[in-house]
């Protein structure tokens, strides 16, 4: 457990369907993510994934609504969970 008390050999989802491929699919699709996201997303481990896509209890929400530019907020998620 890291000094937040997560246990990384296992990952919290809090929301999705319970598949997480399926879930990033539904992810893409919805929020009209274009290739050069797409392949950034896939780039990803599990983890990292889910906590990009939101169904981790975090900050991040799974449907980008109001946004200018999906994919720009995604890179800056995949950017941020990828320096940490």
């Amino acid at each position: 457990r890291d000094r937040g008390g997560r246990d990384h050999g296992e990952v919290k989802v809090v929301g999705g369907s319970g598949d997480w491929r399926r879930d990033l699919k539904d992810f893409i699709e919805k929020n009209g993510l274009d290739e050069r996201t797409r392949e950034a997303l896939k780039q990803l481990d599990k983890p990292k994934v889910i906590e990009v896509m939101g169904i981790d209890g975090g900050r991040n929400t799974f449907i980008l609504e109001n946004v200018r530019n999906p994919d720009a907020v995604v890179m800056s998620r995949i950017k941020r969970v990828t320096s940490s």
